[in-house]
């Protein structure tokens, strides 16, 4: 069963069209990489999908529901259960790290108290082994440290889709081995995966289906096999 659909989705930025009539089906508890060169417009889609944009003209729906037609409760719903990790992390700048853990479930689970509160964040820095203090703010925190904080909040809410953005760029290589144990898991649990990346280690390590973009379309999936021979088309990102 699809839990999201494109259909006939086209994107366009300052007139320029980033997306091209892509109509492309998501199943549920099913693992999808979005590949491609620079430009290609997979992170695009991906934040499409997500409903963090709205497309220029197709529908997106999410459980046969037009995501961009939804009434607050629907939206609210929707944003619960789902969740973006942003390559950039974006964590909230003038909020300590606390803060950016808390906001989510305060939004998503008003009835939670303050101590129910704490013992999730608590297991969520402690599953992503996060041991820096909590009241720093975003801008003390290393690149690496930055993703664990962002991958910990798309995780904290307990969300049946995951939407991920080169996850593992800029981390070293004991956090990526983590990163991929706890999506693993996650995966394990019958939950929906997209990503984005360009890393073959990650890719290579998690079953999924192979989405190839060029030029705004998707020109179908590829092989296992060719994975390696494709280098050059996954450094950068749109």
């Amino acid at each position: 069963m699809a839990i999201l659909k494109m259909i006939q989705v086209c994107y366009e930025d300052n007139d320029h069209k980033i997306i091209n009539n892509i109509s492309h089906y998501i199943e549920k508890s099913s693992v999808t990489v979005f590949l491609g060169k620079p430009g290609s417009g997979k992170s695009t889609a991906l934040k499409l999908l997500a409903g963090l944009i709205p497309p220029t003209s197709g529908t997106i729906t999410f459980e046969d529901k037009d995501i961009h037609a939804l009434n607050r409760k629907q939206n609210l719903d929707f944003r619960k259960r789902t969740a973006f990790m942003f390559q950039d992390s974006a964590l909230w700048a003038n909020q300590d790290i606390y803060h950016n853990l808390d906001l989510p479930l305060q939004l998503h689970f008003p009835e939670m108290s303050v101590k129910e509160r704490k013992a999730r964040i608590k297991k969520f820095t402690d599953l992503v082994e996060f041991t820096k203090p909590l009241t720093h703010r975003p801008a003390a925190l290393s690149i690496g440290e930055q993703k664990k904080i962002s991958f910990a909040r798309a995780l904290i809410c307990e969300p049946e889709v995951l939407f991920l953005d080169e996850p593992t760029e800029s981390i070293d290589d004991k956090t990526e081995d983590l990163f991929i144990s706890i999506l693993k898991n996650f995966i394990a649990e019958n939950k929906t995966v997209v990503f984005v990346s360009h890393d073959n280690y990650l890719i290579n390590s998690i079953l999924c289906d192979k989405i190839y973009f060029e030029d705004g379309e998707i020109k179908g999936k590829i092989l296992l096999d060719d994975i390696n021979q494709m280098d050059d088309y996954y450094e950068g990102d749109l």
